[in-house]
């Protein structure tokens, strides 16, 4: 579960979606329940956000997507990382402890 509205969780991603369809995204940190070490997120905490099947066409789209989110009504930030550049030991804890905002579209396919 995330820490923040209803209306805040899916206009973050309908701009995912919108912007990078083809991605992973999993939340991560101080605003996922049960995230390790957390404690109450504040309004200011940022909301981070990993990555997974970026490719270097991907650049500009990810680029809009930051964009969109900066310029947003949004109270905080959201920090979007390639989860490939991410430490392996926190790359597995996202996957095991983050929450799932969207599914590669493949990956969709073949769970169908």
């Amino acid at each position: 579960m995330l820490d923040l509205s209803e209306a805040d969780g899916a206009f973050v991603l309908a701009l995912i979606r919108r912007r990078l369809p083809l991605c992973t995204a999993i939340a991560f940190g101080s605003r996922v329940s049960g995230w390790p070490s957390r404690g109450v997120a504040k309004p200011y905490s940022d909301l981070d956000i990993a990555l997974w099947a970026l490719m270097p066409s991907d650049d500009l789209a990810l680029a809009h997507l930051r964009a969109d989110l900066e310029e947003s009504r949004l109270p905080w930030r959201v920090d979007l990382s390639n989860a490939q550049d991410l430490p392996d030991a926190l790359q597995e804890m996202v996957r095991r402890r983050g929450m799932l905002l969207q599914v590669k579209i493949e990956q969709q396919a073949q769970a169908t």
